[in-house]
């Protein structure tokens, strides 16, 4: 009987490479060295040609692609690899080792620094001046992906999920958009381009474009540019704009969109700098933050900041955790902003209760289980307690759900409160903090015991407690029927 195959182990944890520049290349007319014949050498070759580099092969034996290109004058071929080679280094903008032999590699890549010729070894990231990364071409639009030499598969991989989103027809939309940039340029004042071409790239043109119809991009183009340098299209606007309860990949592919497409973003504390880190580098950047008490800048100055931008003709997001309606003052600065005559719109998204209800697997209705859920705020704007009657909005119903925001400090004040309303003193309570988010933490306990659950744990990022049968469908595994029977029988 033969022998299993050994199962091999992966290495320890590599080290980032070098961190690399990333740039784009000007090839056009200069010459590029490729050593090596073999099939890593013909998609080697075939990119340099598409850039328009004169490439000269170092091989003795080539492909039969390769031996077509030379046969055609496509390429240069030199065989032998002896000392005189190197010569051929000379005057060239780069070389690219595509050899199985280190050795040769390494003497080829001493030569090229010698000479000041960048220089590339497939596969043998060590070696490298440059890397060439995976690339995704759409015309004239090239996007590049690197892994920086630790993952080539990984980078081929992200290539064809963003080949998947982008469609052929981006090329012409950049054709298209390359027509019409010295007549913008021409009408448009500065301050205003970047915001035209937004509305281009959102509206009819690019539709037009993309759909293969120059004629209806150019006539709708044009229209545009006609009323580009009105009064009205240099009015800025503001977006509130929910961020969801920390995790980037929850933003609305709209929130998204405007965050990275807008002038100025004013942000809360409870935003996460990956939702951020979404913004355009120029992009100015405000932290307008209040947490339980601790105020960056008071709401009537976010408020005059708003409209202060906007009036300057630039886009603001108003970028809030969770959704802007739900604690989140979005109503009290859309009043204002309508107040102003100031252009605005709302932008929707998970507020932190329904994260914390996906995130543990925790309906928080459930047949049987619950029929009714109370989102309240743990303080008022002061930071004090809120005073609500508990009572009248409960009563002692067993079948409602409360998730309480922004209530760590006034948990056990709130606590004696709803008890006192009638909810059993075991009911269970589940207390998040960071829902989402790298860090997130969670203790379950009862309504008796999880405000000192939750002082214990020192939660001190925002915390969402939950408290009503449901929570005990929150089980480390998740939600199962043999807890949701229980809870229906009990």
């Amino acid at each position: 009987m033969a022998e299993p195959m050994p199962v091999p182990t992966p290495q320890p944890p590599l080290p980032d490479g070098p961190t690399y520049f990333p740039l784009f290349l000007s090839l056009e007319g200069e010459r590029a060295l490729v050593v090596g014949g073999g099939p890593e050498a013909v998609s080697k070759v075939a990119m340099l040609r598409r850039a328009g580099a004169r490439v000269t092969i170092v091989a003795d034996r080539l492909t039969e692609e390769l031996e077509a290109l030379a046969a055609a004058g496509a390429v240069e071929h030199h065989t032998g690899g002896g000392p005189g080679a190197a010569a051929l280094l000379d005057g060239a903008r780069l070389c690219v080792a595509a050899v199985e032999d280190e050795a040769v590699a390494r003497i080829w890549r001493e030569e090229a620094r010698r000479r000041g010729v960048l220089f590339n070894a497939v596969d043998r990231t060590a070696l490298c001046d440059f890397i060439v990364p995976a690339v995704i071409e759409r015309g004239p639009v090239q996007i590049a992906v690197s892994t920086g030499g630790l993952s080539p598969a990984l980078a081929r991989d992200l290539r064809a999920r963003i080949e998947a989103a982008i469609p052929a027809a981006y090329g012409a939309l950049a054709r298209f958009c390359g027509r019409w940039r010295r007549a913008v340029s021409e009408a448009v004042p500065k301050a205003l381009r970047r915001r035209f071409w937004d509305a281009v790239l959102d509206g009819p043109e690019a539709d037009a474009a993309l759909a293969g119809d120059m004629a209806e991009a150019d006539r709708r183009i044009t229209a545009r540019l006609a009323a580009g340098t009105n009064a009205a299209t240099r009015r800025g606007s503001v977006s509130l704009v929910g961020a969801g309860p920390g995790d980037a990949e929850l933003l609305t592919l709209r929130a998204a969109r405007l965050v990275r497409r807008a002038d100025v973003i004013l942000y809360d504390s409870l935003v996460g700098r990956d939702v951020l880190s979404l913004a355009r580098r120029d992009a100015r950047l405000v932290d307008v933050g209040k947490r339980c008490g601790r105020h960056a800048m008071s709401q009537e100055a976010i408020n005059r900041l708003l409209v202060e931008h906007a009036r300057r003709g630039s886009h603001v997001v108003r970028l809030k955790g969770g959704d802007p309606f739900v604690f989140g003052r979005g109503g009290e600065e859309l009043e204002w902003l309508r107040t102003e005559g100031v252009p605005v719109d709302v932008v929707p998204n998970i507020t932190a209760a329904l994260a914390v209800a996906a995130r543990l697997g925790m309906p928080l209705t459930h047949r049987g289980v619950a029929r009714s859920l109370h989102l309240v705020t743990g303080h008022r704007a002061d930071g004090e307690e809120v005073e609500l009657d508990w009572a009248a909005s409960l009563g002692a119903r067993r079948d409602a759900t409360v998730a309480i925001y922004m209530g760590a400090r006034t948990l056990p004040r709130l606590a004696e409160r709803l008890a006192a309303a009638g909810l059993p003193p075991d009911t269970p309570a589940v207390a998040v903090e960071n829902a989402t988010r790298p860090d997130e933490r969670t203790c379950r306990g009862t309504l008796s015991t999880i405000a000192a659950q939750v002082a214990a744990s020192g939660f001190a990022g925002p915390t969402l407690v939950v408290v009503g049968r449901v929570a005990a469908l929150a089980a480390e595994a998740g939600a199962t029927a043999t807890a949701a029977g229980a809870i229906r029988a009990a």
